[in-house]
């Protein structure tokens, strides 16, 4: 009964089925059916650098967009110190001084104030 079972392909047992990636990458009429060492090393060797220049390149790219990022905090930090410097301008201007000490029972001085001069820089 084991004996009944056999390859039953059309095909001769010696020739190798063919497939899509046979198709696509056969190089053994370049190569003579056997693997080329030198070539290999060659192609390795090139894999081993474009790894090396995908590598550099996501780390180039990464650093631009901490910088992007790092900008974008800047411009917010500067938009924050301009406008509460703007607002310590406004603050400081007298009438809204004069406002603010409303709600300590003070009110502005209408008289300027007066120089004081002592005797002994009188005499110099």
């Amino acid at each position: 009964m084991a004996n009944a079972v056999k390859n039953q392909s059309n095909e001769p047992a010696g020739k190798p089925q063919t497939g899509v990636m046979d198709l696509l990458f056969n190089i053994d009429s370049m190569t003579g059916g056997e693997l080329p060492v030198a070539l290999l090393k060659k192609i390795i060797y090139i894999a081993v650098l474009i790894m090396i220049y995908i590598y550099y390149t996501m780390m180039a790219e990464s650093k631009i967009h901490r910088i992007e990022r790092t900008k974008m905090e800047l411009e917010e930090i500067r938009a924050d110190y301009t406008t509460q410097k703007a607002d310590y301008m406004k603050v400081g201007k007298q009438s809204y001084l004069a406002l603010s000490m409303k709600k300590y029972k003070l009110e502005v001085s209408l008289t300027p104030p007066i120089k004081l001069v002592a005797e002994s820089e009188k005499e110099q």
